[in-house]
Order: C-alpha cells, then sequence, then structure tokens
C-alpha cells in the first residue's frame, strides 16, 4: 500500500517553523514506514533548491514555498502533478489548508481515498480562516487585502472536508462539531508518539512554557506566573521563537524583570527531550489546542501539566495529569502557585503522567487502528 502526506512543511526541514500538525504527521509517517508501507511526503520548503530524498525511509518529494499573496493555487498545481506521478491509494493531510481541497478533489478524480486529520478544537468551524484574519492584530488594510484570498481558502477548506473519505479527530469535541457543521461522522483517535528512548533524568525544579510565540499562546500569563513566585526556589523557562519582532521584544522587555525568568528563543525539536525530562512542571496558556504535543512530551516524560484553557476529553481532570483552570485567571495562578509550594503533589502527579502517556500514546493500537481504515 502507497501513502502520501501533503502538507506545508516537514518536522526535519530546518528552513520551516514548527507546529503540531507537522509533528503528529512526522510521527505518523514514520510509524506507517515501520508497518510496511510506502511512505510520499510532499512538503514545501523555504530552501528552494532541494531534490527529491529519503529520509529515515521516507520519500520526500520538496517543494519550493512562494511567498505572495495567492501562492497556494501556485502550489496546489505542483502537488497535483506529484500525485499523478507517484499515484498512492492513500492521501493524509492534517490541519487546514488549500491541501484539503487538494487531496479531495484528486481522489475523486482518481478513486482513491482521502484521511483529513482535524488538528484543533474549532479546527471544524466554518469560516475559521476569516475568523483568524479578524482576531489578527495586522493593520486594517493588511486585513483589506488579505480578505478575498481567505474567504476562498475557507471556502475550498469546506469542500475539502466534505469530500474526505474520513475525516480523524483527535479529540470527541472536535468529532461533535465535525457532525454539527458538516455532517460527517469522525472517527476518534489520539495524537500518536514514539516513546522516549533516552533514560529518564532527575527532576530539578524548573517550570517550562515551550510554544510558538504568537498571541493566540498568551506568553504573557506565564510571565505573570513567573512574576508571582519570584519567593520561591523555582526556575521558569520561557521557550518560542516568532518572526514578530515586535511581540519579541515586548516579551524580552517583560522577561528582563525577573531574575527567576530565562527566556531562550526557539527550540530545535530534537532538543525538546532534554527540557521535558528535567522539568518538574509544563505549563499552557493557549487560547485554544487540540490534544497539543506538548502535553504529550510533558506526560511521556513524566512531566504534569499545568493549563490556563485547555483539557483535552477531560482527561487532565479525569487521570489525576495536573491541573487546568478553564480559562480563569486566579484559579491558574493560585494552583499553580500551591502545586510550586507542595512539590510532593507533584511527585504525586508525575506517577501517573508516563503510565497514561504510554498507554494512550504510544500505543501499537493507534496504528492498528488506521491501518484498518486505510484497507476498509
Amino acid at each position: 500500500m502507497k501513502i502520501a502526506f501533503l502538507a506545508e512543511s516537514f518536522l526535519p526541514d530546518k528552513s520551516t517553523c514548527i507546529n503540531g500538525s507537522q509533528v503528529q504527521m512526522y510521527n505518523l509517517a514514520l510509524a506507517f514506514k515501520k508497518a510496511e508501507l510506502e511512505v510520499h511526503y510532499i512538503t514545501l520548503s523555504n530552501a528552494n533548491t532541494r531534490k527529491d530524498e529519503i529520509i529515515n525511509g521516507i520519500i520526500i518529494h520538496w517543494i519550493p514555498n512562494r511567498h505572495f499573496l495567492f501562492s497556494w493555487i501556485q502550489n496546489i498545481k505542483v502537488f497535483n502533478q506529484i500525485l499523478d506521478k507517484i499515484q498512492p491509494d492513500i492521501l493524509y493531510q492534517r490541519g487546514r489548508s488549500p491541501l484539503t481541497y487538494t487531496a479531495a478533489k484528486w481522489i475523486k478524480k482518481n478513486q482513491k481515498k482521502f484521511f483529513w486529520g482535524s488538528n484543533g478544537e474549532n479546527s471544524c468551524e466554518f469560516w475559521k480562516q476569516l475568523k483568524q484574519l479578524n482576531k489578527s492584530q495586522k493593520p486594517l488594510w493588511r486585513k483589506l487585502l488579505l480578505f478575498p484570498d481567505m474567504i476562498i481558502q475557507d471556502l475550498l477548506i469546506h469542500k475539502g472536508i466534505y469530500g474526505a473519505t474520513k475525516v480523524v479527530n483527535q479529540t470527541y469535541h472536535q468529532k461533535n462539531q465535525l457532525w454539527k457543521n458538516f455532517k460527517k461522522t469522525g472517527i476518534v483517535l489520539p495524537s500518536y508518539f514514539l516513546p522516549p528512548t533516552t533514560k529518564q533524568q532527575q527532576k530539578k525544579k524548573i517550570v517550562l512554557w515551550l510554544a510558538n510565540l504568537i498571541p493566540n499562546k498568551q506568553p504573557e500569563f506565564f510571565i505573570k506566573f513567573a512574576e508571582q513566585n519570584q519567593d520561591l526556589e523555582w526556575k521558569f523557562i520561557l521557550a518560542g521563537g516568532t518572526n514578530d519582532k515586535k511581540y519579541w521584544q515586548s516579551l524580552l522587555h517583560q522577561a528582563a524583570k525577573l531574575k527567576n525568568l530565562q527566556m531562550i528563543g526557539k527550540v530545535a525539536f530534537e532538543e525538546n527531550q532534554k527540557y521535558y525530562s528535567q522539568v518538574s512542571l509544563f505549563v499552557n496558556t493557549s487560547i485554544n489546542e487540540g490534544i497539543s504535543n506538548t502535553f504529550v512530551q510533558a506526560w511521556l516524560n513524566s512531566t504534569p501539566v499545568l493549563c490556563f484553557n485547555i483539557d483535552p476529553n477531560d482527561w487532565i481532570k479525569t487521570h489525576n495529569l495536573g491541573y487546568c483552570a478553564h480559562g480563569n485567571e486566579e484559579q491558574f495562578l493560585h494552583h499553580g502557585r500551591t502545586l510550586l509550594k507542595n512539590y510532593e503533589q507533584i511527585e504525586t502527579i508525575q506517577a501517573n503522567c508516563q503510565q497514561f502517556a504510554l498507554k494512550t500514546f504510544a500505543a501499537k493500537e493507534t496504528i492498528d487502528s488506521y491501518l484498518k481504515l486505510f484497507k476498509s
């Protein structure tokens, strides 16, 4: 069986940014290769001169990324040319993108199968691109310029979701939203991760925040958390990169006032493990997430999660994997401080985290479920 991933970036490609969909598609690609599928990965890259190559058994087809308005239209043509050449049996694409429509249209023409994966709690909504543009801090003139582009992208994405053979959701909320908006029945499968291969290190009194530095991730709440716990013997690490220099300088200015907070910038994905294995608490302050890969990586390394907004599938509460404040700033700061002042509570939670993560996210049954779907 031959499968092709359609992506806007590839995890080991250092010319592109890391995001959750990228991590998940790479993990699945490795797992499917291990299951003896012929795995192709068609992806954009900012490195314009790359030739097709094989990385970890995955056949990579590079497409130079173009950075201009409506550039995705030209990119779609190249994706179609490569698909026509390799003729995969299965297409897999994750997250909302014009590639969702590309995959659905191609499989309809070629009588193949397309599996679309939702990647966030709002990924099965209507007009997501347009809503994000409206909420963004871009100047009005730029919003007006991008408005037609976002409308067209949303319309095509909706057609793509309708045209998918099957939809795989991360959470039951996503499945419910899919039915509400598209009248399609999703299949809930957890994110997939390879278990850690390195020995668990001794935990230190370090609190970690790691994500892309964008307003939606709300790193300001982590800085405030560090500020309110300067009297405790804990170190706070704020990790992540951004292309927004003004936003970076604003955060850097806030962080520089605190002796207990270190802002370290972007961390390469392959270096994440050393942080997760050492820290005692991971903090997520995002407005919206699906099942964040950072949650999974933390839990796989026996690290509890303190979350401002999100408890996917109520796992944090049900399995005692940390604490979620459900958007209540006072509760977030209070319970976070309670954990830091009572390290034995953290140690109790640590015992649950890795056991839950190995059973839920590193299980062979997840890959078996995908293979069964492909053959159905």
